[in-house]
């Protein structure tokens, strides 16, 4: 019981205080050691392995995914980075949308969340098995009943 109270009392002196979670609310002025959270508002685009835009008509194959602010500012996007697959299907390529990433060194982003704008309003995008009740970040196959996930924008 004494070790529980002093793993708790360590955890509450080295957790960050309230006023540092509600700074969280505003994205762009939090960073963390190699990282700054922000919001860009763009396009989904590939890139070739010289990291220069590439024309996507026929979909990215072999090619890595990017995003292209606004601003014309081209990022990086982690091949590993899951939230990125839905930059493989040309609806999502084919929206404004605003990505919520960790920028990082390099002009490389994180993403955490991707929506689209629509007539200035925000939208989540999503892929839903309407028979399974399945939501999932990227096109494909239900993986429980294996029919094609249906492509969704819903308000946040």
């Amino acid at each position: 019981m004494g070790r529980f109270l002093v793993a708790l009392l360590v955890t509450l002196v080295l957790s960050p205080p309230l006023s540092s979670l509600a700074a969280a609310a505003n994205p762009i002025n939090l960073q963390g050691e190699d990282y700054t959270l922000t919001v860009i508002r763009g396009r989904a685009v590939c890139l070739d392995a010289a990291g220069r835009e590439v024309d996507a008509l026929f979909g990215c194959n072999e090619a890595r995914h990017g995003f292209a602010g606004k601003d014309r500012r081209l990022y990086r996007l982690s091949a590993t980075d899951a939230m990125t697959a839905m930059f493989s299907d040309a609806r999502v390529r084919q929206r404004e949308l605003q990505v919520s990433a960790r920028l990082r060194a390099g002009d490389q982003l994180e993403v955490i969340k991707v929506q689209s704008v629509k007539e200035g309003k925000l939208y989540d995008i999503v892929y839903f098995c309407e028979v399974c009740n399945v939501k999932a970040y990227a096109p494909g196959l239900c993986p429980c009943c294996r029919n094609e996930l249906e492509f969704r924008e819903t308000p946040p």
